[in-house]
C-alpha cells in the first residue's frame, strides 16, 4: 500500500512521529507529521497531503523539513511493501499557519501519483 510506503520513508527523517490521518484520534506531541490520502486534483491521480506540525518558536525547522528534507525523503519514486513502484510528483505547499489549540505551526506539502504504478 502506497500510504504505508510514504509513512515508512518519512519516518526516516528528523521527525519520527509520523502517522496516517485515520490514525490520529489524539493529537500527537509536536513535532509530528500527518499524511492524508485524498482524491487527486489532477485526473487519474491520487493525492497525498503531508501536514507538518512543529512547536512555536521552531519555524526554521518547520520550513526546512517542509521545503528541503521532505524532498530528500520522497525523491520521486517509491516502492510499497508488495514491491510495486510508484512515481511521486511534487505538488504545491501552503504557507505557515498557526494552530491555536495545539500551540503549533504547520505547513502542508502535496504529492501526486498516477492511479497505476510504474
Amino acid at each position: 500500500m502506497l500510504l504505508n510506503a510514504i509513512l515508512r520513508e518519512l519516518k526516516k527523517g528528523s521527525i519520527k512521529n509520523v502517522v496516517a490521518f485515520s490514525d490520529t484520534d489524539v493529537q500527537p506531541d509536536a513535532p509530528y507529521v500527518v499524511v492524508k490520502p485524498e482524491t487527486g486534483a489532477i485526473a487519474r491521480t491520487r493525492q497525498y497531503r503531508v501536514i507538518i506540525h512543529h512547536k512555536q518558536g521552531m519555524l526554521d525547522k518547520l520550513e526546512n523539513y517542509a521545503m528541503t528534507e521532505i524532498d530528500e525523503l520522497l525523491p520521486g519514486h517509491i516502492e510499497d511493501d508488495e514491491g510495486s513502484r510508484y512515481k511521486l510528483f511534487k505538488g504545491g505547499y501552503t504557507d505557515v499557519t498557526a494552530e491555536p489549540q495545539g500551540n503549533t505551526y504547520f505547513m502542508e506539502r502535496l504529492f501526486y501519483t498516477p492511479l497505476a504504478g510504474i
